[in-house]
């Protein structure tokens, strides 16, 4: 791996966990509370964690050519992707056609994937 893909991935990794901090820092006490009682809600894992660690990883497989990464990634983003619209469903913040859409283009992502692979 060449100096130039180690320092992409430092940055892609690195940055945004500098950025969450000096964010995290720069809240009141009640702020940061509430991010960790956020935190704490499955959908919260689910919904955003899933999509930020699995594009992550997505990208640190495609910047290193590593396989298993980038399937690992592809596969968070996709779990968080049917969960998000499985759970706004039963919220009924979205309608039923809208899941039904967003569920179709989920497939349709993971049919694209498997054939750029």
């Amino acid at each position: 791996m060449g100096t130039l893909q180690i320092l992409f991935l430092i940055v892609i990794w690195v940055l945004p966990a500098i950025l969450f901090i000096n964010t995290y820092c720069k809240m009141d006490k009640k702020e940061q509370q509430e991010l960790k009682n956020e935190f704490k809600n499955p959908f919260a894992l689910f919904g955003v964690g899933f999509v930020v660690i699995g594009l992550l990883l997505f990208s640190s497989g495609y910047i290193s050519s590593l396989k298993l990464p980038q399937h690992i990634g592809a596969i968070m983003v996709v779990t968080s992707w049917f969960t998000t619209s499985i759970v706004s469903r039963k919220r009924k913040k979205v309608s039923f056609v809208t899941s039904i859409a967003l569920m179709l283009l989920g497939v349709i992502g993971i049919a694209v994937y498997s054939c750029l692979i």
